[in-house]
């Protein structure tokens, strides 16, 4: 079975979520633990027990959204970050699972918006956190350019976006 495959027009969040499903498909650990952590394989994240330990003790997702482009504007297509995600078990399999399905419809091409959609509607009756408490900054190469997360300007912006965080919780810069 080719995991890497996606539709034609598509986007790679086809493939990489569909890998995640028939991954847990496979799982022994999915029937002994309660969560899971969806982490990007080409990333380390130092500071994921920072996040952990951030976190309460029950919620069914935990995703860092990205909704709005400035303090009064929306983005057009908010999203989640899907570098880190964490869900519950019971709640991904029930509401997120097979959902890389919606690309093969071309109604949207990035799993990140689908995500944010689904979650958003399911937010008002489940335990579902929009924004990491803490930054969780990623170590690595990003897909979309050919500079480490380690250098100097994406360290300083890194600073920049924790304190941010904690002074407009909401806000992305």
């Amino acid at each position: 079975m080719d995991c890497n495959w996606y539709p034609p027009g598509g986007h790679y969040g086809y493939a990489e979520l569909r890998m995640l499903d028939l991954g847990l498909q496979q799982s022994r650990l999915r029937n002994s633990t309660t969560h899971m952590i969806k982490i990007s394989g080409r990333f380390k994240f130092p500071s994921l027990t920072r996040l952990l330990n951030s976190l309460p003790a029950e919620f069914d997702a935990v995703a860092d959204a990205r909704a709005w482009l400035t303090l009064r504007k929306r983005l057009e297509r908010p999203y989640v970050t899907t570098q880190i995600i964490l869900f519950a078990h019971d709640f991904y399999r029930r509401y997120l699972q097979d959902c890389y399905h919606e690309l093969e419809l071309g109604k949207e091409s990035h799993m990140e918006v689908i995500y944010y959609r689904k979650l958003a509607e399911l937010s008002g009756a489940n335990k579902v956190i929009f924004r990491f408490p803490c930054n969780v900054s990623p170590v690595g190469f990003p897909a979309h350019r050919n500079r480490s997360y380690t250098h100097p300007s994406q360290v300083m912006i890194n600073g920049i976006r924790a304190i941010v965080r904690q002074v407009l919780p909401n806000w992305w810069i």
